[in-house]
């Protein structure tokens, strides 16, 4: 009885394997582009997010680029990481987290909003997926993926 076990627990495992194999290889060249585009979109939009909060800073009186790139590059992006003693470092604690706020804001509203809408409606949810896991797995599929992105930029 529990070789007959072992026998099946093993075919069921041999089963999911070939079957995730056949998913991966099920992606084509174009399933990589779309995801390519996908990403490069999302990319396009994300940057537009820095010169607004330069804008921002711009507008502020107290703080200049210069100064906010200092507080960056303490903070890395955690406000809590800023001295907060005297009343200038309580306004500059305050003020960037107010714009890493908005950053996160902007950032996440667009990156969900261009890559819902391209996966649903250039992929589908599955191959999105897919394509993303294998990206990020690296290997064969990021080097097309990343091909496909240098070859869209450098066209005109």
């Amino acid at each position: 009885m529990r070789r007959l076990l072992n026998v099946a627990l093993a075919a069921v495992c041999l089963t999911v394997v070939s079957v995730s194999a056949q998913a991966q290889d099920a992606l084509t060249d174009q399933d990589y582009k779309d995801y390519a585009i996908i990403l490069l979109a999302q990319k396009s939009i994300t940057d537009k997010i820095t010169p607004a909060v330069e804008s921002y800073i711009a507008k502020q009186d107290g703080i200049d680029n210069n100064r906010f790139a200092e507080l960056d590059a303490i903070a890395k992006g955690d406000a809590s990481k800023l001295p907060n003693g005297t009343p200038t470092e309580q306004f500059e604690r305050t003020f960037y987290e107010t714009m890493q706020d908005r950053v996160v804001k902007r950032k996440q509203k667009a990156a969900q909003t261009v890559v819902s809408q391209l996966a649903t409606h250039a992929l589908g949810a599955k191959k999105y997926n897919a394509v993303k896991k294998a990206y990020a797995s690296g290997g064969d599929a990021k080097s097309k993926i990343d091909a496909f992105m240098a070859e869209l930029v450098e066209k005109p």
